[in-house]
């Protein structure tokens, strides 16, 4: 009886921290989250047999789909090296920074959305961690043919099978960058209220995928790959999405 009446008043004080403490806790969940991500992303040893082998599945499947596009953006990129280096940055940068930028302030907008976005986000992180420990790909910038603008242009070596990595180095398929440009621009879309960030949600994702695929680092595959996997981490944790009208996830009128 006592053990049991401890539990209550531990979860009832628990209660009470997280709602004093709301923001605190949200932002925790989401940290603790990518970090959970990307300390099992450098603890996944690269299979690098595996990795070049379905990379060249990729090729011959984007070209069964007439998608295979990567080498022709490149090589209209190329001759504008300025241009390239600022896609780098974009690449190396905008990832976590405008996911994390999204979130704040969707937190101050919509709090139901800025849930269903948290927790479609990190499911979708889940399922595509799972998906890069069983089917490694190497990124086209490491396979012949293609060019590692990173290391051309801005002296990065972000991992090869000679070097060391900043995390797994193997884990293309399904590409995260673009399907968080995806849930980063839907939300846009939902949530904002002047045009020109509507504008924006729309040509977000956009950009994103052209610049992964510029810079080498991934397939157009990966990118569809990688708005599926988003899809997937939203259809699990949000399934009134897929029924039909959500009213709490209309944009609030604050």
């Amino acid at each position: 009886m006592l053990a049991t009446l401890s539990r209550i008043t531990g979860m009832s004080r628990a209660r009470r921290f997280v709602a004093r403490h709301y923001g605190l806790t949200q932002v925790a969940i989401v940290v603790l989250g990518v970090e959970l991500y990307e300390t099992a992303r450098h603890m996944m040893e690269p299979d690098w047999p595996a990795a070049y082998s379905n990379a060249h599945r990729v090729v011959s499947w984007e070209d069964f789909m007439n998608i295979a596009w990567e080498q022709s953006l490149q090589r209209a990129f190329l001759g504008v090296p300025d241009l390239v280096k600022a896609m780098n940055v974009f690449y190396f940068v905008g990832h976590f920074v405008l996911t994390s930028i999204f979130f704040f302030w969707l937190y101050h907008t919509n709090r139901d959305g800025f849930r269903r976005f948290r927790n479609g986000f990190l499911a979708a992180t889940g399922i595509a961690l799972v998906i890069h420990w069983r089917f490694p790909t190497a990124p086209p910038r490491l396979v012949d043919g293609y060019v590692d603008t990173l290391r051309r242009f801005s002296d990065i070596d972000i991992g090869s099978a000679t070097s060391s990595s900043f995390s797994n180095p193997v884990a293309a398929v399904p590409s995260l960058h673009a399907g968080w440009a995806l849930g980063v621009g839907i939300g846009l879309v939902v949530f904002a209220r002047p045009l020109i960030w509507k504008a924006i949600g729309v040509a977000y994702p956009i950009a994103v995928v052209l610049t992964i695929v510029v810079t080498g680092n991934h397939y157009v595959f990966d990118a569809l790959m990688g708005y599926a996997v988003m899809a997937v981490g939203f259809l699990v944790t949000s399934p009134r999405l897929w029924r039909g009208r959500d009213d709490r996830l209309q944009p609030s009128s604050a």
